[in-house]
């Protein structure tokens, strides 16, 4: 596929991606400041969502033009978000662990999703028919220990790397 055809045919969510980003700098420049970074942080999110289904539009043969434009896509996105959490280091001091339960919980079903194709796990999960009480109740039981492992995580995590992003930004300054 081509440049000007990936562009053409996923043209609306490049443009909601480019809205994303000038709404969450905007906000970010808001009178009260804590106001204005969380309302951030939420356009953020849609930020990565959508680019996430940008990049699940991407063909597995492209043009080299493209081949450069994703990654382009990919740096770009990275670098805003990274200057994003280190700008705004007073209110992720107390927040980093929310982006990181998130991604980590996603990380965890990515790694997971795989397993679904397994007969004994169609089997015991009931995947592709009816459920039964056990098997809803051990999908949830999966499901919790996979949130609060994530989030347990995040927390632990998230100490160390607030001492790193710390002294990344301290050394910009």
């Amino acid at each position: 596929m081509q440049l000007k055809e990936f562009i053409e045919k996923n043209h609306a969510l490049l443009s909601a991606v480019a809205i994303f980003a000038t709404i969450t700098a905007l906000l970010s420049s808001l009178p009260i400041k804590w106001m204005g970074i969380v309302l951030s942080f939420i356009t953020m999110a849609g930020m990565v969502v959508i680019w996430h289904e940008i990049k699940a539009q991407l063909p597995e043969k492209m043009s080299p033009k493209l081949f450069m434009f994703r990654y382009i896509l990919l740096w770009g996105f990275g670098a805003l978000v990274f200057y994003w959490i280190l700008e705004f280091r007073e209110i992720w001091h107390v927040f980093l662990f929310v982006p990181l339960t998130i991604l980590f919980v996603y990380e965890i079903v990515q790694t997971l999703k795989p397993l679904t194709q397994l007969a004994i796990i169609k089997k015991v999960f009931g995947i592709g028919s009816q459920k039964n009480f056990f098997q809803k109740f051990l999908k949830l039981a999966v499901l919790i220990t996979i949130v609060y492992g994530s989030l347990y995580s995040a927390t632990i995590f998230s100490i160390p790397l607030n001492l790193i992003l710390d002294t990344i930004k301290n050394s910009f300054h």
